[in-house]
This record gives structure tokens, sequence and C-alpha cells, in this order.
């Protein structure tokens, strides 16, 4: 028998979260202007900050991958230069 607690949504981790009350302010009003509760409009916030971070890595690594003769090379020569001869 599982116990139900009313008011609990099962699968969801509860997290309490410290901000300043401005902030909070600005938070509440776009969920009352959305028809949203707080928690839905901080889980769109922090899905759509972290799924933009993902991108601006990916497009950032891609740029750094798409010219690799472009990063100096030599490397190996250099390395190779510092060997003593045996």
């Amino acid at each position: 028998m599982q116990l139900c607690i009313p008011w609990y949504t099962p699968g969801v981790a509860k997290v309490m979260v410290s901000m300043p009350d401005d902030l909070l302010s600005e938070v509440d009003a776009e969920a009352s202007r959305l028809g949203m509760t707080r928690s839905a409009v901080l889980r769109g916030f922090a899905d759509s900050a972290l799924r933009k971070r993902r991108s601006n890595r990916a497009a950032s690594m891609e740029a750094l991958l798409a010219n690799p003769a472009g990063h100096g090379g030599a490397a190996a020569e250099r390395v190779k230069a510092t060997r003593p001869t045996t």
C-alpha cells in the first residue's frame, strides 16, 4: 500500500530556493501573467537556460573543431625538438 499525501506530486523532487524578494516578485508576476504556478515558471526558466547553455557549448565546440589547423599546429614538431637524440 502506498501512502497518499495531499498536494504531494510523486516523481518530482522538491527543492528550496533562496532568492531576493524583488526577483521573487518578478517570478510571481510572470506566473500570474501566464496563469502558471511559481514552480512551473521556475522550471521553465531553468529548462530554457540549461538548453541555451548546452546549445552555446555545442556551438563553441563545433567552432573550435571546425579548423584544427588554425590553432597553431606544430606541437608534435616542438615536442620532438626538445627530445634528446641518442
